[in-house]
């Protein structure tokens, strides 16, 4: 395999009794490691809010079959046993997984904190040349355990809050609905009752014309 160029054109084939399909061609070629790397931290947090662990992905951006090396405070965290393994335990509080690729920080405190990079080169050969990213900063300590929780009561105490008084004005436009209709019933029954009082009037005035 030359790298840089395209090698071979590679097909697979499902043949059964009835029929026999064939898959798309697919040219095989052989990058090198190139272009740039990149380290992304992401905080896993627990059911209960807490800070679980950390997850760091290294991103190689150009590379077929890449060997990746990762840094801690510029010293090498200890090399896996088998570089073909998917998941392989560390001496270092970490767990490497999809070839190196990842490396997860499972236990967190102070003895984590500090600068993560990565670096990269062809895995089929050794004295190639290495890319590497920029160290990023992964800080993990008491105050910061301690700020995630305040945050957390603090947004369930407004939440709380909120939810009191949304249900404060509903009660309150509830009662001035039916303090209205009670002022409404109220006047409709102490209306006076005019017409009768006029009726009875006018016949006092024809009975006064009689008796003249």
């Amino acid at each position: 395999m030359i790298p840089g160029q395209d090698v071979a054109v590679a097909r697979c084939r499902v043949k059964t009794e009835v029929q026999e399909l064939m898959s798309e061609p697919v040219t095989l070629e052989l990058v090198p490691v190139g272009g740039d790397l990149k380290v992304e931290v992401e905080y896993l947090y627990s059911a209960d809010s807490k800070l679980a662990a950390a997850k760091l992905s290294c991103h190689v951006s150009r590379g077929t079959f890449p060997y990746i090396s990762w840094f801690f405070n510029n010293s090498a965290l200890p090399s896996e046993t088998h570089e073909d393994s998917h998941i392989q335990p560390d001496l270092h509080h970490g767990v490497f997984t999809d070839r190196r690729r990842t490396l997860v920080l499972a236990k967190l405190g102070p003895e984590e904190s500090g600068y993560y990079r990565c670096r990269a080169r062809d895995s089929y050969n050794d004295s190639g040349p290495w890319v590497e990213s920029e160290a990023v900063l992964v800080r993990v300590s008491e105050v910061f355990l301690n700020t995630i929780e305040i945050l957390t009561i603090v947004f369930c105490s407004f939440l709380f809050l909120m939810l009191a008084v949304g249900i404060g004005c509903v009660y309150k436009m509830f009662d001035h609905k039916q303090a209205h209709a009670h002022v409404a019933t109220t006047n409709s029954h102490a209306l006076p009752t005019s017409a009768p009082t006029s009726h009875s009037g006018g016949k006092q005035d024809d009975n006064l014309s009689t008796d003249v």
